[in-house]
């Protein structure tokens, strides 16, 4: 394994050169000497010892993800762009399931901390508050795709009232009414906003939106497919209860869940049962029929909240930002007229 005297050598320079190259200082290097050490580099295959490096300039070139789940879709796909933004600007990702359990949040953050990540992305309002629990002084921080209630950390989320607004409104211009909202799990900032938009565009349209209309669930299958029971399932509501023709369901990964459970109580989406969805997932347009569904700019969330991190990494006093994107509508196949 080549050395860094090994590309002093090659490049005809010292070794304290190459580590200016390397390190991008702290001492200029001439544009010819430059060329000859990324040549040699280049050639003897040399890879800079990333943890020495770490502890001589105090920085891992490493960011903490926190997630709640990888079988959402959403979380995943973010991910894999959050991760494709720090590897172009040279920083590793390490990522923390933590299943939205208070242990396992400061279990990660804890590890996190101990192996010096230069900052961390949270995709949890509850994970930042274990964070703030450390008293040490903590790395740069971002929220993503949620909301700070304490207005103190840089945020980078969707419009979840207004994304919900335009899913029910496409609904309603079907001719729906009566329609339901498979809401995410409370009282989660994200849940309570996409259930307030529903709620207020149903309100718009002098259409029903009392609480029997709302079922929560967890953002899985799983969660989606019990809450669309307990909308859809006679057995499961009192005599007299009047279903739904249409369900605005929360999150991608729910969808598949009620998909599943229309096809065990014998509704056919669309001609029984209309659905619309939120997250605009790669998944929703392999389900069977193709979801339609309000899509998140995932690339866009993604690379802003790797530049506002970054941004706080270079200089830790820059300000905190609320940056919110608009979501739009993909039209799929899962929506239809009510059936009289």
């Amino acid at each position: 394994m080549a050395t860094r005297a090994d590309v002093a050598s090659l490049a005809n320079v010292s070794p304290a050169v190459v580590s200016y190259v390397i390190n991008g200082g702290p001492r200029p290097v001439s544009r010819e000497a430059r060329a000859r050490v990324n040549a040699a580099i280049e050639a003897l295959d040399y890879r800079p010892n990333a943890v020495a490096s770490a502890l001589r300039g105090g920085s891992t070139k490493t960011v903490g993800l926190l997630i709640p789940s990888p079988v959402n879709p959403y979380f995943a796909e973010l991910a894999e762009v959050i991760e494709h933004e720090l590897l172009q600007a040279g920083y590793l990702l390490s990522v923390g399931i933590t299943h939205e359990d208070a242990k396992l949040q400061r279990t990660h953050v804890r590890s996190l901390i101990d192996r010096r990540a230069d900052g961390l992305l949270l995709i949890s309002s509850d994970a930042l508050a274990k964070v703030r629990e450390h008293k040490e002084q903590l790395p740069p921080i971002v929220v993503v795709d949620r909301v700070d209630d304490t207005d103190s950390t840089s945020c980078v989320h969707v419009d979840n009232i207004q994304g919900a607004a335009t899913a029910v409104e496409h609904l309603q211009s079907w001719g729906h009414q009566r329609i339901a909202c498979i809401s995410g799990p409370w009282p989660l900032r994200t849940s309570k906003d996409r259930v307030q938009g529903w709620r207020e565009q149903q309100q718009r349209a002098a259409a029903p939106h009392s609480s029997d209309l709302v079922a929560q669930g967890a953002f899985t299958p799983q969660g989606g497919a019990e809450a669309a029971e307990a909308l859809l399932n006679p057995d499961h509501r009192q005599p007299g209860y009047e279903k739904p023709t249409a369900l605005f369901v929360s999150s991608d990964a729910q969808a598949h869940g009620a998909l599943h459970a229309c096809g065990r109580l014998g509704l056919r989406v669309p001609e029984d049962i209309s659905i619309v969805s939120f997250d605009g997932t790669q998944s929703a347009r392999f389900t069977q029929p193709p979801l339609t569904t309000l899509r998140q700019p995932l690339k866009d969330i993604g690379a802003t909240a790797v530049r506002l991190l970054l941004a706080r990494i270079a200089s830790p006093q820059e300000p905190k930002k609320t940056i919110v994107f608009q979501g739009n509508l993909v039209v799929g196949g899962s929506c239809a007229a009510p059936r009289h």
